[in-house]
């Protein structure tokens, strides 16, 4: 059976990558906000498309069997869809691609602040040849104990690579693991959480955004970290923590430093107090980038189990959030 697809997303070149690996299928580039989106949509039976540019659409495509989404994060989504009754599936994008990059952004932090880079960046400035504090005096990776928030394919690959530097990988999810993780040396259920956090020198939170994680490092749970003085990563979703708690977390010195990628709100807006704390790194939600090929790759994959009539990778559960 021929499929119709359409793809609404302003991913650059996404169509020509699409094309390029499925050059049979019968593909249509839709715009959005044009006064043909709406009729070149209810057209196709399978769209590929990004979440924000969706919603508008969700409960308008009669035809639609399959809505592949470019996002991993989908909270915006599920949220809309929540009073609505629809026939088609939802797959949103993750895949090895995200774990890779995501894993070498926590490695390259974990790389920084071990070793004292910014102070390195400055010395240079000053024409300062200094070997003082952790510029020499460092911890390898293989000395550290790092757990990991959340176990799907992007908290895999980041305990895979970590575990390659020698790390002591403490991984947490909220049901028992239902296979064996070579890589993981610790595994922990979300009820045991403050165990993990005293035993941890960097907490990673790759965990989505849903009813079961919000808000879930709020109050003094960070208070679990003072004694090891732990460093919180964040590139899950800034709901794991409200940003008045994780200043005060940093304030009574429970942990040593943040990197951040994303926040409560985004943009980070200019007057947040975490702009000016030095041991707090920003970046703006950039450490996992969808790039065109990779969801090509990854639609192709889902597409042969879509043909197939094959249960789909990554599908959507609307009442989980993810």
């Amino acid at each position: 059976m021929a499929h119709n697809i359409a793809i609404l997303s302003v991913i650059p070149r996404l169509s020509y990558h699409l094309r390029m690996q499925l050059p049979n299928l019968t593909i249509v580039d839709v715009l959005p906000d044009k006064h043909d989106t709406l009729s070149k949509l209810k057209n196709a039976d399978i769209v590929v498309i990004d979440c924000d540019l969706f919603l508008p659409y969700t409960d308008k495509l009669p035809s639609l069997r399959w809505a592949q989404t470019t996002w991993a994060g989908v909270e915006s989504l599920v949220s809309s869809l929540r009073d609505k009754k629809i026939n088609y599936t939802i797959t949103r994008f993750s895949d090895k691609a995200f774990g890779l990059a995501m894993s070498e952004y926590v490695i390259a932090h974990i790389f920084n602040f071990e070793r004292a880079q910014r102070q390195q960046y400055d010395n240079q400035k000053n024409n300062q040849w200094l070997t003082d504090g952790k510029i020499s005096n460092h911890r390898l990776i293989c000395d550290l104990s790092v757990g990991i928030l959340g176990l799907g394919n992007i908290g895999k690959s980041i305990a895979q690579k970590l575990k390659t530097f020698g790390a002591s990988v403490w991984g947490m999810t909220r049901t028992p693991l239902k296979e064996k993780l070579d890589y993981l040396d610790e595994h922990r259920t979300t009820e045991c959480l403050p165990e993990m956090l005293t035993n941890c020198d960097y907490i990673i939170n790759v965990l989505p955004s849903s009813k079961n994680t919000v808000g879930l490092l709020n109050g003094n749970v960070l208070q679990n970290c003072t004694n090891r003085g732990s460093i919180l990563i964040n590139i899950g979703r800034g709901t794991i923590i409200k940003e008045a708690d994780l200043l005060n977390a940093l304030k009574q010195q429970w942990i040593l430093g943040a990197v951040l990628d994303v926040f409560e709100e985004e943009p980070l807006p200019k007057e947040s107090k975490l702009w000016k704390l030095p041991q707090v790194t920003i970046s703006p939600h950039i450490s996992g980038i969808t790039r065109a090929q990779d969801v090509v790759q990854f639609f192709n994959e889902n597409y042969q189990k879509f043909v197939k009539g094959e249960k789909l990778l990554n599908t959507v559960n609307v009442e989980e959030g993810y």
